[in-house]
């Protein structure tokens, strides 16, 4: 079957891809009803691929392999959204080996919603790969894994899956835009094709996004998520019941009047994502991921009929998406015209970045962590000679499994310890990612968090360790070391083994970090770069006033 999706990416057309929403259930009259709208769909000529999540809302549903199966039968094009949070590395593998054997390459990688249900309670999250190396997995399989056997090394069959990524650029906080924006680059260096935003209502952040790829030299593709919100949709996405997403105030009341009308609203949404899918065209996205409740062929060629009418005259239609946080931060300036009036998009000038939180604990222990890794692990000090010595001993004396309470107690103490061996605090500005992050992203932020930083799974209780990460290194000038490279994913030989003798031995995340070079004042495109050196990598300048 021809990849359509892939082949008019490749070419440089303006894609359209629809969401499909399996739910619970083999067969259930629902899921049937749903199957055959997407071929009818599908069927108007105008839609590239059929989008089919994962487990969405974190709860079970029918398995996405599935459906694109089905689909595959009928040549329909799909995209398989593809999440980390349901299955360990190897059953992810296995994941992708079926798939190849099936022919369905398209992948939509991402970090996938928190576990909220399950059979007698909810269910256990796994979250073993984050999805930066979920996508090196995949790129690895598409170079062919080369993998031990009995008679040596052995390739395995190259695949052919075209994966893309994810990206939330509707944040309103520093400590947010800045780290969602380094993890996407991650993300491209790690083979993502493609990119599809989260759902969003605010054109200025829809052009940030380009803007800073583009600044970075990336050519990567981008696709504008289109949602067609309705009441009901909007305020669980105020509640925070749908992590990642923001609707403003403006939009929420146009969406309770709209709900008011005779049709509930129905006719505002299509022209909504009309507009939205113009703008996208006209800003330069690659295209549009049309989603929401009830979608018909009818509705999607309705959109795109009328978003061709709209977009020759796509600049006249930025008011009617402006629904940001009017005291949100924004990557850039914002623009104006001569006469001196705001344009509803950014100047090129990067904008002033002062934010630094007050609340206390976004620094709650750094500084006494700080002085620890200074003074006892830090290669040139005097007492991690002292440390590795006495970790070198032990381990000869009673092996790599030996008792270590002590410092297993103390991190305990201070970071909620799991005894993973394989330590992620340094990486994360002594944010522990296995046992303070729910999703334990190592390599950056999900897109979930609610509005000002906190942890979609604890909100109003927990911040984002990646937000708390960010303006830790802020306050000490340190901003380059959260752009300088990539974390692979924790190696499970080492559980309830010493971090600090596996640190000190060269066995544990540490050695095996990729050196990269991001952000806004980093080398171009994320060209390797020495972590170590602050001349050679100073990604994000700070400023302030």
């Amino acid at each position: 079957m021809k990849n359509r999706l892939r082949e008019a990416i490749d070419r440089g057309e303006f894609v359209v891809t629809v969401e499909m929403i399996p739910g619970r259930g083999a067969s259930e009259e629902s899921q049937i009803k749903e199957f055959e709208e997407m071929q009818s769909i599908y069927a108007t000529g105008r839609v590239h691929a059929i989008s089919i999540t994962d487990n969405p809302g974190g709860n079970p549903a029918l398995l996405a392999d599935r459906i694109a199966g089905d689909f595959a039968h009928s040549d329909i094009c799909s995209l398989v959204h593809f999440t980390c949070k349901d299955r360990n590395r190897n059953q992810m593998q296995a994941q992708l080996y079926a798939l190849q054997r099936k022919g369905i390459e398209n992948l939509l990688v991402m970090s996938g919603d928190y576990q909220v249900s399950g059979f007698m309670g909810r269910a256990r999250p796994v979250h073993d790969l984050d999805p930066v190396q979920t996508l090196m997995l995949v790129e690895g399989m598409n170079a062919g894994l080369v993998v031990e056997g009995p008679k040596g090394a052995v390739r395995e069959a190259p695949a052919q899956f075209f994966a893309g990524a994810v990206v939330n650029p509707f944040k309103y906080t520093e400590g947010e835009v800045i780290p969602q924006y380094l993890k996407l680059e991650r993300k491209i260096l790690a083979g993502a094709q493609f990119i599809i935003t989260q759902l969003g209502y605010d054109v200025r952040k829809m052009e940030e996004l380009l803007q800073y790829l583009r600044s970075r030299g990336y050519t990567t593709p981008v696709i504008a998520n289109v949602f067609l919100v309705n009441r009901g949709a909007g305020r669980l996405m105020r509640k925070g019941a749908i992590a990642g997403c923001y609707i403003s105030d403006g939009l929420m009341a146009k969406l309770e009047a709209e709900f008011e009308t005779e049709d509930k609203g129905k006719a505002a949404r299509i022209e909504r994502a009309a507009v939205e899918t113009a703008l996208a065209k006209g800003l330069g996205f690659g295209g549009v991921h049309i989603g929401g409740f009830g979608l018909t062929a009818g509705m999607i060629t309705a959109i795109l009929d009328r978003a061709e009418e709209l977009a020759d005259d796509w600049r006249s239609l930025i008011g009617d998406l402006s629904f940001g946080d009017p005291n949100g931060f924004y990557l850039y300036e914002a623009g104006v015209d001569e006469a001196g009036n705001l344009t509803g998009l950014n100047a090129a000038t990067v904008a002033p970045r002062p934010e630094r939180p007050r609340d206390r604990k976004v620094y709650k222990r750094y500084r006494l962590s700080r002085f620890f890794h200074h003074w006892v692990l830090t290669q040139q000090r005097r007492f991690f000679g002292i440390l590795a010595a006495t970790m070198e001993r032990k381990d000869k004396k009673k092996g790599i499994n030996r008792h270590h309470g002590l410092e297993h107690v103390g991190k305990t103490l201070l970071y909620g310890c799991i005894d993973c061996g394989d330590c992620g605090l340094e990486a994360c500005s002594y944010t522990c990612p296995m046992a303070q992050c729910p999703k334990c992203q190592r390599n950056g932020p999900c897109g979930g968090s609610n509005p000002g930083g906190w942890c979609e799974v604890y909100p109003n209780e927990r911040y984002c360790i990646h937000y708390m990460a960010y303006y830790r290194l802020k306050k000490y000038g340190e901003l380059h070391k959260m752009s300088a490279y990539t974390t692979p994913p924790n190696n499970w030989d080492f559980s309830h083994t010493s971090g600090w003798s596996n640190y000190t031995h060269n066995r544990d995340n540490a050695a095996q970090r990729i050196p990269v070079s991001l952000g806004l004042n980093g080398q171009k495109a994320g060209t390797s770069a020495d972590p170590a050196s602050e001349a050679n990598n100073p990604p994000i300048t700070q400023t302030s006033h």
